[in-house]
């Protein structure tokens, strides 16, 4: 089909394969490079060429949406030396193979603290590095960002939006 050529009212667009028209192998090879549909899918042969910013940018919006919901929780108690938790704070970064959630925390005398919690990426999967010697009155808030973290993880895993 010529795009030139005029339409008549014999002209019938069931017999027109839009695919080949517009190159349908390249519209199928532009889905499979797509890096979205790669974590989505959690091809492992595909994950290494995948920009682990890309990756740490969609964790951190996940975790954000998570963390926002949890926030309204009175369950959070956290340290008195707490003066705010800026719950909006969220951000996930990428250092070699491990990602890190960490909210911005202002203590008592205008210090600022990032407590995070941490997940190895290798081959596809997510493991979550269990932090030792946490003092308890810290826990809720690291339990806050582990359970973010977590769903984040399991949101990215589970989406078949890109499928």
């Amino acid at each position: 089909m010529e795009f030139e050529q005029a339409i008549t009212q014999d002209f019938d667009a069931d017999d027109v394969d839009i695919f080949a028209e517009l190159g349908g192998s390249q519209v199928k090879e532009q889905a499979i490079s797509n890096p979205l549909h790669s974590i989505l899918l959690e091809e492992e042969n595909e994950l290494a060429d995948i920009d682990p910013q890309l990756v740490a940018e969609l964790l951190q919006v996940l975790a954000q949406h998570t963390i926002r919901q949890q926030s309204n929780n009175e369950n959070n108690a956290f340290p008195e030396s707490v003066q705010n938790v800026d719950m909006n704070s969220a951000r996930v970064t990428h250092i070699d193979d491990e990602y890190r959630l960490s909210l911005l925390v202002e203590l008592q005398g205008n210090q600022h603290i990032r407590p995070c919690v941490r997940a190895n990426h290798q081959s596809g999967q997510f493991d979550l590095i269990e932090e030792q010697d946490i003092p308890s009155k810290w826990k809720p808030l690291y339990d806050l960002l582990e359970t973010a973290f977590k769903q984040a993880i399991q949101s990215l895993r589970t989406s078949s939006y890109f499928s």
